[in-house]
């Protein structure tokens, strides 16, 4: 009789399991490792919809970053100002100036200076006491990769130039 109940137990445990948040963000780390962002997007999307994820607060932040991060490498500009303006309100202790910078350098690795420049500007916005930081950071954009006419207009309307 011990025996059986242990078996049913084996049984349910991995029955109900199911993935775990730790599941779910090793490998969509894997495949942004690998340079597969389509794949680690849709492993964390698929992750972050699992009610048990949801439960878990400190992994379903990790798949918002490893997310958000493969957005960045396929130069998602647009989609990672968006992600990151709903992270500072879901999150808004984890979500830093440094992220944005961050997230903009991986932007830019990507082919959109002009994507890199919104998301440091949007960083400023948020977090104007590290002003001096997205002015040089936003320098750097610019002496790394020529900026569009309109962009350059922009930044000094802005005051960024």
């Amino acid at each position: 009789m011990h025996r059986w109940s242990i078996v049913l137990f084996a049984a349910l445990v991995a029955g109900c399991g199911g993935r775990s948040a730790a599941d779910y963000q090793r490998d969509a780390r894997a495949a942004l490792d690998a340079g597969d962002s389509t794949k680690a997007i849709k492993v964390a999307e698929e992750g972050l919809a699992q009610d048990a994820v949801k439960q878990d607060a400190a992994g379903a932040w990790r798949l918002e970053q490893i997310r958000v991060d493969a957005l960045a490498s396929s130069g998602k500009a647009a989609d990672v100002k968006r992600e990151l303006d709903r992270l500072a309100v879901a999150y808004p202790k984890q979500v830093t100036a440094s992220m944005y910078r961050s997230l903009a350098d991986k932007v830019k690795a990507a082919g959109d200076v002009a994507g890199a420049v919104d998301i440091l500007t949007a960083g400023d916005q948020r977090f104007p006491a590290e002003h001096a930081s997205f002015v040089e950071a936003i320098g750097g954009l610019q002496r790394a990769a020529p900026l569009d006419p309109a962009q350059v207009e922009r930044l000094k309307k802005l005051g960024y130039l």
